[in-house]
């Protein structure tokens, strides 16, 4: 069936220009799902109890390596939404500047978990000294970061 679009008006949309802030830590940030206190909104009428419906991320592991990846996994969040924000406001040198910054921590990050586990991605695998996955779990197994 064809809708009549001439006897209807449009829409016009308004949506605010976000503004720069306070952002959260890592933890927080990954936690909640957006390192913009501003953009922070339940999506339920009221706030879970304490403890209720929290999503907790805390791995551990005896030699390391899961909490090394929870770290890179937190910063590369942060890199996620810094990018959606930085598409709209590509000027805003404090919101690059914290990119940037991060940017180089995930790649550190990343090459210390190659040197002593194995390349989460194929750009860590000349850190390894060869090309390969080694003894960890190749991407399409869930392996990469």
């Amino acid at each position: 069936m064809q809708q009549d679009t001439k006897k209807k008006p449009l829409a016009i949309a308004s949506v605010p220009v976000q503004s720069w802030g306070e952002l959260y830590g890592l933890e927080e940030g990954f936690r909640r799902g957006t390192i913009f206190p501003e953009l922070d909104m339940p999506f339920y009428a009221a706030e879970p109890e304490q403890g209720e419906g929290s999503y907790s991320c805390r791995r551990t592991s005896e030699d390391g390596s899961a909490e090394l990846m929870e770290e890179i996994g937190q910063i590369s969040f942060l890199l996620d939404d810094l990018v959606l924000y930085l598409d709209t406001h590509p000027e805003d040198e404090t919101a690059l500047g914290i990119y940037q910054e991060n940017s180089r921590r995930r790649r550190e990050l990343k090459e210390t978990f190659a040197k002593r586990f194995y390349p989460l991605t194929r750009d860590c695998m000349a850190v390894c000294g060869n090309f390969g996955w080694g003894d960890g779990k190749p991407p399409w197994e869930g392996g990469c970061a």
